[in-house]
């Protein structure tokens, strides 16, 4: 319909409109594509759907590495206990330093370090501080030894591989006793060490444990004893100590390890 001065009215429009005045644009299409049938609660992106299965394979995978994890560390002990403990090759480091007692002249170390963490021993024996975090006396002359294929620190005579010194520190849950351990260590080297005997394995005041046994041993020339302890620093962390050497010399074995838990002090 049109009326004068040329006005009209367009039905598409729905309004009156002049014939000097310019089509109205189209409509604009909208800010933001339509949702798809299905993106609300319940569907891809919503709390009922396929979406929250996404939601929670990560935190599962997650949980499920910290349990291979700490599998492995339980299981690792297994292999650890076998008197010559097993581990990866670590990076080599600064050999250890021999701590001279306190007021013995000018060459006594006058930090209070050395004077705090190094009880006097007697002859033969020498504290030495190990880069592994901790002070203990070793046989005097013997050498921290890096031809080993275990974990912590060994000590031996250089040149000399019939008896040793090794500590490493205890990485297993606090839950898992002392002696429950070296129960299972024993059971595991009965099935893998030849001649393997146990001589005893008897708990420690102060929740520690000490495992005794023997086996054959070519580097001992026959039978070598070992004596191996677990004993609980002032900090509550666990520590394995262990002196083996030839079973006929079975007396050097117990006077290395006592002098070895009774100087050791974690640093």
């Amino acid at each position: 319909m049109s009326t004068g001065g040329g006005a009209h009215w367009n039905p598409q429009s729905q309004r009156w409109e002049w014939a000097d005045q310019p089509p109205p644009p189209p409509p604009r299409p909208p800010a933001y594509p339509p949702r798809p049938p299905g993106d609300g609660p319940g569907g891809p992106g919503g709390s009922g759907g396929p979406g929250r299965e996404r939601s929670w394979k990560v935190p599962l995978l997650v949980a499920l590495g910290a349990a291979v994890v700490g599998g492995c560390a339980v299981a690792g002990w297994f292999v650890l206990g076998n008197g010559e403990p097993k581990a990866p090759t670590a990076a080599p480091s600064a050999p250890a330093t021999p701590v001279p007692p306190s007021g013995t002249g000018p060459q006594a170390a006058p930090t209070a370090t050395a004077s705090s963490a190094s009880p006097s021993v007697p002859l033969p024996y020498t504290v030495v501080r190990d880069d592994g975090g901790f002070s203990v006396a070793v046989p005097t002359g013997w050498e921290r030894s890096r031809d080993e294929d275990g974990s912590g620190s060994f000590y031996r005579r250089p040149g000399d591989r019939s008896a040793l010194v090794q500590i490493f520190r205890v990485t297993e849950p606090d839950g898992v006793g002392a002696c429950e351990l070296l129960r299972t260590s024993s059971q595991d080297l009965g099935k893998r060490r030849p001649g393997y005997q146990e001589v005893s394995l008897d708990p420690v005041p102060g929740g520690s444990c000490e495992l005794v046994y023997e086996y054959d041993n070519q580097e001992s020339h026959g039978r070598r004893r070992a004596i191996e302890r677990i004993t609980v620093a002032p900090d509550g962390g666990r520590w394995a100590l262990l002196a083996a050497g030839p079973a006929a010399d079975g007396t050097a074995v117990r006077a290395n390890l006592t002098a070895a838990v009774e100087s050791f002090r974690p640093e």
